[in-house]
This record gives C-alpha cells, structure tokens and sequence, in this order.
C-alpha cells in the first residue's frame, strides 16, 4: 500500500502515521510515517489470510496542546496484499464529517444576558489566525455572527479574536473580550482550542458591551 498524506491546501505532511489494517485478524496491522514529502510506502505480507483496510492519524504538539486527529482516506475499500493498493489521506480542520459533526473547532461565547444588553444572535466575531493553523496553512480572517451559544467548524489554530455588537436596525457596537481563564476584559484575546471530554475540541470567550464613547 502506498500514497501521499496532504491537508486540505494540498500541502504535504511529513511524520504522519498510516496503517493497513487486517479485516480478518484482530489487531493485525502495518504501520508506516510518512517522508518529507508527504508519501508513505507499506509492505504487507502475502502469506497472511484476509483483506486490508488503510486509516492513519496526525498528531502534533501546538502552542503546549496535544491533538490526535483522525485523516480523510480518499478510498475505503478493502483490498488484498496481492493486488495492493493507491491509499490517498487528507487532513481536514474544518467542513462537515461523515457522522454529521465537523472536523473543526467549536467557539462557545458567553455573556451577562440578565442584564438584557445584548442578544448573541447579534453578536459578530472575528477570528484572525496568530500564526499557521494546526496543519500547517496560513488560514484566513473568519467573521460570522454567533448561532445560539456558538460558532462552529472553526479550522483549529491559533486566533486573535474581537467582537462586534451589530443588532438589526442599530448601530454597531464594539464590545470587550476574554477568557475563561482570564481576569480582565479587553478588546481583543487571544483563543487556543482544546479537546473536552463531552464537547470536543473546543475554545470559549466571554464578552460585554464596550463604554460608549
């Protein structure tokens, strides 16, 4: 079995493990890393019964967080160590998985809504990468405006965040910003996914409304 692991800009990933998977046997694989240039090449015995099946994860250290990330193989079919097999995997940060759920991150935002200042339904974020994302690319600025409690399927990275209250009708607003684990409002933060048990690979913000000026 053999191939290339890229992201989702096509790029390369070196050090990327991969593996073939014995459909007949428990616990009967070949492992392999990928090169500089993204290829991988796995010799699989002939003398074993049974077919195969290719899988492979990225794991990197970011900014002091670990991620384990399963990758996208472009042909699930099993196939026999006799015939082999062209096994293409691609690393996704963000779109829609097959079960339903996204490959991104999820921002979850929070604010003091008894006081009845403002709705996160009108609530704007913007989302500019602090350097390359998890897989390497350089991103791109995100704004979206908060759906219920969050922001979903955010490409995992780094980012500097800022947010807007912009509600139908009114003028926009600036608003401050920070973290669960910060003591002090401000107008931007900077946010770092991690992965939750129940939620996810996930972030969260806290925000108010900014003084008038």
């Amino acid at each position: 079995m053999q191939g290339v692991v890229k992201n989702a800009q096509g790029q390369p990933l070196a050090g990327v493990e991969v593996w073939a998977d014995n459909t007949l046997y428990y616990n009967m694989n070949v492992l392999g890393v990928t090169d500089a240039q993204g290829r991988y090449r796995l010799e699989l015995p002939r003398d074993v019964l049974g077919t195969w099946r290719a899988g492979g994860r990225f794991q990197r250290s970011y900014h002091g967080e670990t991620y384990e990330l399963s990758l996208e193989v472009n042909d699930e079919t099993a196939f026999t160590a006799d015939t082999g097999a062209f096994r293409n995997f691609t690393l996704k940060t963000s779109g829609e998985r097959p079960d339903g759920h996204y490959y991104g991150g999820t921002v979850w935002v929070y604010g003091n809504y008894s006081a009845g200042d403002f709705k996160n339904r009108d609530v704007e974020l913007t989302l500019t990468p602090d350097g390359p994302l998890l897989d390497g690319s350089t991103g791109e600025t995100l704004t979206r405006f908060v759906d219920g409690n969050t922001i979903a399927d955010v490409p995992i990275g780094r980012y500097k965040v800022t947010a807007r209250h912009v509600p139908e009708g009114g003028a926009p607003r600036n608003m401050l910003v920070m973290r669960q684990d910060e003591d002090t409002f401000a107008p931007s933060t900077i946010l770092m996914f991690r992965k939750e048990p129940q939620y996810g690979v996930m972030t969260d913000v806290n925000l108010k409304l900014a003084p008038l000026p």
